[in-house]
Protein backbone atom coordinates (compact mmCIF):
# COMPACT_ATOMS: atom_id res chain seq x y z
CA UNK A 1 0.00 0.00 0.00
CA UNK A 2 2.83 2.39 0.87
CA UNK A 3 4.62 1.61 -2.39
CA UNK A 4 1.47 2.26 -4.43
CA UNK A 5 0.89 5.60 -2.67
CA UNK A 6 4.51 6.68 -3.21
CA UNK A 7 4.31 5.60 -6.85
CA UNK A 8 1.10 7.59 -7.44
CA UNK A 9 2.50 10.63 -5.66
CA UNK A 10 5.74 10.60 -7.68
CA UNK A 11 3.81 10.02 -10.94
CA UNK A 12 1.65 13.08 -10.21
CA UNK A 13 4.70 15.20 -9.46
CA UNK A 14 6.48 14.12 -12.64
CA UNK A 15 3.38 14.73 -14.75
CA UNK A 16 3.00 18.23 -13.28
CA UNK A 17 6.60 19.13 -14.14
CA UNK A 18 6.59 17.55 -17.61
CA UNK A 19 5.61 20.78 -19.38
CA UNK A 20 7.92 23.06 -17.39
CA UNK A 21 10.71 24.58 -19.48
CA UNK A 22 13.85 25.76 -17.80
CA UNK A 23 15.26 29.11 -18.88
CA UNK A 24 13.92 32.12 -20.71
CA UNK A 25 10.45 32.17 -22.30
CA UNK A 26 10.06 30.83 -25.80
CA UNK A 27 10.47 32.96 -28.86
CA UNK A 28 7.35 34.12 -30.71
CA UNK A 29 5.67 31.57 -32.99
CA UNK A 30 6.65 33.62 -36.07
CA UNK A 31 10.00 34.64 -37.53
CA UNK A 32 9.04 37.58 -39.76
CA UNK A 33 6.58 40.43 -39.46
CA UNK A 34 5.07 42.97 -41.84
CA UNK A 35 4.06 46.37 -40.48
CA UNK A 36 1.76 48.40 -42.77
CA UNK A 37 1.62 52.17 -42.40
CA UNK A 38 0.35 53.24 -39.01
CA UNK A 39 -3.20 54.60 -39.03
CA UNK A 40 -3.58 57.91 -37.21
CA UNK A 41 -6.93 58.95 -35.71
CA UNK A 42 -5.60 61.98 -33.84
CA UNK A 43 -5.05 65.65 -34.58
CA UNK A 44 -1.26 65.24 -34.78
CA UNK A 45 -0.48 64.24 -38.39
CA UNK A 46 3.27 63.97 -37.79
CA UNK A 47 2.81 61.05 -35.38
CA UNK A 48 1.82 58.64 -38.16
CA UNK A 49 5.13 59.07 -39.96
CA UNK A 50 7.22 59.14 -36.78
CA UNK A 51 5.67 55.99 -35.30
CA UNK A 52 5.77 54.07 -38.61
CA UNK A 53 9.47 54.83 -39.10
CA UNK A 54 10.34 54.15 -35.47
CA UNK A 55 8.51 50.81 -35.47
CA UNK A 56 10.26 49.68 -38.63
CA UNK A 57 13.65 50.66 -37.18
CA UNK A 58 12.88 48.81 -33.95
CA UNK A 59 11.94 45.57 -35.71
CA UNK A 60 14.71 45.88 -38.30
CA UNK A 61 17.38 46.10 -35.60
CA UNK A 62 15.71 43.95 -32.97
CA UNK A 63 15.51 40.23 -32.54
CA UNK A 64 14.08 37.54 -32.64
CA UNK A 65 11.68 38.71 -35.38
CA UNK A 66 12.86 40.14 -38.69
CA UNK A 67 11.02 42.81 -40.64
CA UNK A 68 9.45 41.65 -43.92
CA UNK A 69 9.04 43.93 -46.93
CA UNK A 70 5.56 42.69 -47.88
CA UNK A 71 2.65 40.84 -46.26
CA UNK A 72 3.15 37.94 -48.70
CA UNK A 73 6.62 37.15 -47.33
CA UNK A 74 5.79 37.69 -43.64
CA UNK A 75 4.64 35.14 -41.08
CA UNK A 76 2.68 37.77 -39.14
CA UNK A 77 1.09 41.16 -39.72
CA UNK A 78 1.08 43.96 -37.11
CA UNK A 79 -1.55 46.66 -37.55
CA UNK A 80 -1.15 49.76 -35.37
CA UNK A 81 -3.66 52.60 -34.97
CA UNK A 82 -2.90 55.74 -32.97
CA UNK A 83 -6.14 56.42 -31.13
CA UNK A 84 -5.21 59.23 -28.77
CA UNK A 85 -2.67 62.00 -28.45
CA UNK A 86 -2.87 64.36 -25.50
CA UNK A 87 -1.01 67.44 -24.37
CA UNK A 88 -1.76 68.48 -20.80
CA UNK A 89 -0.18 71.16 -18.68
CA UNK A 90 2.22 69.59 -16.18
CA UNK A 91 3.48 72.74 -14.47
CA UNK A 92 2.79 76.46 -14.65
CA UNK A 93 5.20 79.35 -14.96
CA UNK A 94 6.09 81.08 -11.70
CA UNK A 95 4.90 84.55 -12.74
CA UNK A 96 1.73 83.46 -14.56
CA UNK A 97 -0.11 80.32 -13.46
CA UNK A 98 -2.16 80.37 -16.66
CA UNK A 99 0.93 79.82 -18.81
CA UNK A 100 2.46 76.36 -18.89
CA UNK A 101 6.11 75.75 -18.11
CA UNK A 102 5.85 72.10 -19.19
CA UNK A 103 3.42 69.65 -20.75
CA UNK A 104 2.71 65.98 -20.43
CA UNK A 105 2.60 64.43 -23.87
CA UNK A 106 0.76 61.10 -24.05
CA UNK A 107 0.02 58.78 -26.91
CA UNK A 108 -2.13 55.66 -27.00
CA UNK A 109 -2.16 53.15 -29.83
CA UNK A 110 -4.03 49.90 -30.43
CA UNK A 111 -2.38 46.95 -32.07
CA UNK A 112 -3.59 43.77 -33.72
CA UNK A 113 -1.20 40.91 -34.50
CA UNK A 114 -2.35 38.30 -37.03
CA UNK A 115 -0.75 35.10 -38.30
CA UNK A 116 -0.62 35.51 -42.11
CA UNK A 117 -0.49 31.76 -42.74
CA UNK A 118 -3.44 30.59 -40.63
CA UNK A 119 -5.40 33.77 -39.94
CA UNK A 120 -5.05 33.19 -36.19
CA UNK A 121 -5.24 36.41 -34.17
CA UNK A 122 -2.49 36.54 -31.56
CA UNK A 123 -3.96 39.69 -30.01
CA UNK A 124 -6.57 42.21 -31.07
CA UNK A 125 -6.85 45.89 -30.11
CA UNK A 126 -4.16 45.65 -27.42
CA UNK A 127 -3.46 49.06 -25.88
CA UNK A 128 0.02 50.52 -25.87
CA UNK A 129 0.60 53.82 -24.10
CA UNK A 130 3.51 56.14 -23.40
CA UNK A 131 3.80 59.50 -21.67
CA UNK A 132 6.67 61.97 -21.37
CA UNK A 133 7.08 65.45 -19.95
CA UNK A 134 8.08 68.25 -22.30
CA UNK A 135 9.84 71.26 -20.78
CA UNK A 136 10.64 74.58 -22.36
CA UNK A 137 8.74 77.56 -20.84
CA UNK A 138 8.53 80.03 -23.71
CA UNK A 139 9.54 77.45 -26.36
CA UNK A 140 6.92 74.77 -25.68
CA UNK A 141 5.81 74.35 -29.29
CA UNK A 142 9.39 73.72 -30.43
CA UNK A 143 10.02 71.36 -27.49
CA UNK A 144 6.82 69.46 -28.20
CA UNK A 145 7.85 68.95 -31.82
CA UNK A 146 11.25 67.65 -30.69
CA UNK A 147 9.73 65.38 -28.06
CA UNK A 148 7.27 63.77 -30.48
CA UNK A 149 10.18 61.75 -31.85
CA UNK A 150 11.10 60.55 -28.34
CA UNK A 151 7.46 59.69 -27.63
CA UNK A 152 7.27 57.66 -30.87
CA UNK A 153 10.50 55.81 -29.98
CA UNK A 154 9.23 54.96 -26.49
CA UNK A 155 5.94 53.70 -27.88
CA UNK A 156 7.79 51.64 -30.51
CA UNK A 157 9.87 49.98 -27.79
CA UNK A 158 6.73 49.10 -25.86
CA UNK A 159 5.05 47.66 -28.97
CA UNK A 160 8.19 45.70 -29.91
CA UNK A 161 8.40 44.24 -26.43
CA UNK A 162 4.68 43.39 -26.46
CA UNK A 163 5.02 41.57 -29.78
CA UNK A 164 8.27 39.69 -29.11
CA UNK A 165 8.29 38.87 -25.41
CA UNK A 166 4.81 37.65 -24.47
CA UNK A 167 5.34 34.11 -25.57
Amino acid sequence: MLRATLFLLSACMIAGCATYKLGLPEEPPFRSIFIPAVVNKTFSPKMQTLLSASLREMFASGKPVRLASSPNTADANLEITIIQYQRRMASAQINDTGKPASFYLAMTAKGTLINNRTGEIYFKDRNFEQRIQSFGSDRLVERERQNLYLLAQNLSKEIHQGVTSTW
